[in-house]
């Protein structure tokens, strides 16, 4: 797949906010090839499409011939990233940092260029660190500019803990600036605090301060809260073909735009034309199709993408029903999508069917169910809720 970024796609696309823009500018009006820093804390082993945004912003600086700066927080992810949780992350050891980083590079390199990356470790700089540098660097900032991490105030307000370690992960990610020469650094917004902490250090330790991207993050496919693992609404980068394609296809109409500007290569032109256009019915499916196959495409290769579609369209929009599919009969009288849920086995209680209308992941025939009441019609008809699917045959 042909990548082709400019200088549009790194000021105006998949931004929330630059800091600072003037100088921004003037860094890349310079000519001077940039450090661009990322870092990120190998927490698991695997990445979904809402940690690929920052990696595709890294990459269009990559296409500019700038340096990319990948920092992999080996020190700090044995602390854990406290912003927007509202718990103490659990340590990880070193062996699982390592074997966690093992597999991400894998799959980070399927969107960065390995020839103009360069990647970090914080062990370069932490290991020999003692007592005095590490009393030293807290000197930098007092404890009522910490308070002000939106995270730590909120916990504070909930009467929630916080261990004294995690007022450090700042420090730690903000010197990473400092000892890499970052001039620019991105990170999703949740991290806005820890990017202003590089800008502070830098200027405490005599360098210029780095410039600041921040990313919005990504929804699942729920369309409701961010892509996240444990919300079960994710895609990975290590699904299936025909899995991931899915996926995609499940998003909801009005998120069609967000992803195809945060988490695919597709030119920002093409984006600004999709962001005119009135997203509904036959559009947005040609538009998911198209971007289902994007992003198939990008981690499986034309071939599988293809192959990917044309199961969907077999078993969806066809409404071809595969051997393996299960056919489950209900009453074909007074039942409601909630019912039948309970009734074909898909959930255990009216309350989770509930639950998964309101997420939007309940579809009728390919179609979205917006509502507990929708008419259901009675005759045949693919049932899909989550991961499951099902041939709903009135008795």
């Amino acid at each position: 797949m042909d990548i082709n970024f400019t200088q549009r796609d790194i000021l105006e696309r998949g931004v929330e906010e630059i800091i600072e823009i003037t100088s921004l500018r003037k860094k890349l009006k310079s000519g001077r090839k940039l450090r661009v820093k990322l870092g990120i804390d190998p927490n698991a082993p695997d990445i979904h499409l809402g940690h690929t945004a920052p990696l595709w912003k890294l990459r269009q600086f990559q296409e500019l011939g700038h340096k990319a700066v990948l920092i992999i927080g080996d020190y700090t992810a044995s602390i854990g990233d406290p912003s927007g949780k509202d718990e103490t992350r659990p340590s990880l050891t070193e062996a699982q940092i390592k074997g966690n980083y093992k597999t991400y590079e894998k799959q980070a390199l399927k969107i960065l260029d390995n020839k103009t990356l360069e990647v970090r470790y914080q062990t370069e700089w932490y290991k020999n660190f003692n007592l005095k540098d590490v009393l030293n660097l807290l000197r930098k900032a007092s404890v009522g500019r910490l308070l002000q991490h939106e995270t730590f105030r909120e916990r504070l307000k909930k009467k929630q803990q916080f261990a004294v370690h995690e007022i450090i992960y700042p420090f730690l990610q903000g010197y990473d600036s400092v000892a890499v020469k970052a001039d620019v650094e991105l990170g999703a917004t949740e991290q806005k605090f820890n990017l202003l902490m590089g800008r502070e250090l830098q200027k405490a330790y005599g360098q210029e301060q780095q410039d600041i991207i921040t990313n919005p993050y990504l929804l699942g496919t729920d369309g409701k809260e961010k892509m996240s693992k444990s919300l079960g609404n994710y895609i990975a980068i290590q699904d299936k073909p025909t899995e991931m394609f899915g996926k995609v296809m499940s998003i909801r109409d009005s998120e069609i735009v967000q992803y195809f500007e945060l988490v695919t290569p597709v030119p920002f032109k093409k984006v600004q034309e999709i962001k005119k256009l009135k997203i509904t019915g036959k559009t947005a499916r040609d538009l998911k199709v198209q971007l289902a196959g994007v992003i198939t495409e990008l981690y499986w290769g034309k071939e599988e993408a293809e192959k990917a579609q044309e199961r969907f369209e077999t078993q969806f929009q066809k409404r071809g029903v595969s051997k393996g599919l299960s056919v489950v009969r209900v009453s074909g009288s007074d039942s409601t999508i909630i019912t039948i849920l309970v009734d074909a086995g898909f959930v255990s209680s009216k309350n989770e069917a509930r639950r998964l209308v309101e997420q939007g992941a309940v579809y009728f025939d390919n179609e979205r169910m917006a509502e507990y009441n929708d008419p259901i019609p009675k005759r045949s008809f693919i049932l899909k809720a989550g991961r499951k699917m099902a041939k709903i045959v009135p008795k």
